[in-house]
């Protein structure tokens, strides 16, 4: 008999999920250097100072400001800055980051590949299926690498803070080079390795 585990997420929550900073944090250290650009976030979620935005965050939280739906509270980070809106259409910069909303994982590999084939590298977190059609059509023989960790990260809920506990996938980094690869490489590695990094910007 099949086992069936469903989400108890809502729809809309799940595609506005953050990186949670321990998360990116490991992330920057398996990569090597500082990523620039936020290419899929709000202004509670961006993990870099400068970012894209979506066209969906901006209508809903204009269209609260008329009464048309239940205001949502937001705060931007001083030292963040919006770039642009809809990082699906906006040109990329090297060394950027996307932890894409859930129901458009395809559409944003397909563009992280675009860019890394123009030169730009950077790095993705999505959920590990690597059985799926869309994992086995736009990130096998495509990325450069996937390091898998050593257990589940959580993320953030939309309003940058809470966090989402009960998580019921595992996540990995997706690294995309401008290098033509016959073979995506596995590479495990331990949650917690950025962990000195977050020590050094805390000091700072």
């Amino acid at each position: 008999m099949a086992i069936l585990v469903r989400t108890t997420s809502h729809k809309d929550d799940k595609n506005r999920w953050g990186t949670q900073w321990q998360c990116f944090a490991d992330g920057v250290s398996l990569y090597g250097r500082p990523f620039q650009l936020d290419v899929s976030a709000e202004p509670e979620t961006a993990k870099c100072e400068r970012f894209y935005v979506s066209p969906d965050w901006f209508s809903r939280n204009r269209l609260s400001h008329f009464g048309l739906q239940g205001h949502e509270t937001f705060c931007f980070n001083p030292s963040n800055k919006v770039v642009g809106f809809n990082g699906l259409v906006c040109d990329w910069e090297n060394d950027w980051y996307c932890n894409p909303p859930f129901d458009l994982k395809r559409e944003f590999l397909t563009k992280a590949y675009s860019e890394a084939r123009s030169g730009k590298s950077g790095m993705m977190l999505l959920p590990y299926e690597p059985l799926t059609s869309w994992w086995l059509d736009l990130v096998e023989g495509k990325a450069t690498a996937v390091y898998t960790p050593d257990g589940r990260y959580n993320f953030l809920m939309p309003d940058g803070v809470t966090k989402k506990s009960g998580v019921n996938f595992g996540s990995v980094f997706v690294l995309f080079t401008p290098h033509k690869v016959k073979i995506t490489q596995r590479i495990p590695f331990k949650r917690g390795c950025g962990e000195a990094l977050m020590k050094v910007e805390e000091a700072a």
